[in-house]
């Protein structure tokens, strides 16, 4: 059992800051000096420690939706290299982090009704057309033509 002399006022504060910046237990219990176990210890003993650990992970998370969400619509600047030296850079950007975003916050949108609605609501027939025009190019590309050329 953790001795109450461990937690000290100031390695609490360590702790709960460390926490609230990376949202990992056993990276703040090293910054605050203490082992998992002991924080885990403090935590099932004490209900206020309890809540400010919980605000904390909570704080970590809303900051991690917030990079994220910079992420999707500002892009990530990446280098460029050749010849081993940087020579420019390039701002890439993630589609599927927007897509699961847009899951978490507009979950009517991409939910089972939500989903069924938003897919009737999508005119189907471009989809169709590119399908068939891409069946049309492979069965002449195995016949030895090279382009899809006019419509049967």
């Amino acid at each position: 059992m953790a001795k109450a002399t461990s937690w000290t006022p100031r390695k609490r504060g360590q702790f709960l800051s460390a926490l609230r910046k990376t949202g990992n237990v056993t990276a703040a219990a090293e910054a605050a000096g203490l082992s998992r176990s002991q924080a885990y210890q403090l935590r099932r003993s004490d209900d206020g420690f309890r809540q400010d650990w919980d605000d904390a992970l909570l704080a970590a998370i809303d900051d991690l939706e917030e990079e994220l969400r910079r992420r999707a619509l500002h892009g990530v600047e990446q280098p460029i290299y050749y010849g081993g030296k940087e020579c420019g850079r390039v701002r890439t950007y993630n589609d599927a982090l927007g897509m699961f975003l847009l899951r978490a916050r507009r979950r009517e949108l991409f939910d089972k009704a939500g989903g069924d609605e938003l897919a009737t609501a999508i005119d189907a027939s471009p989809l169709a057309e590119i399908q068939e025009r891409l069946k049309r190019l492979r069965a002449r590309q195995a016949k030895g033509r090279k382009s899809d050329g006019d419509k049967p």
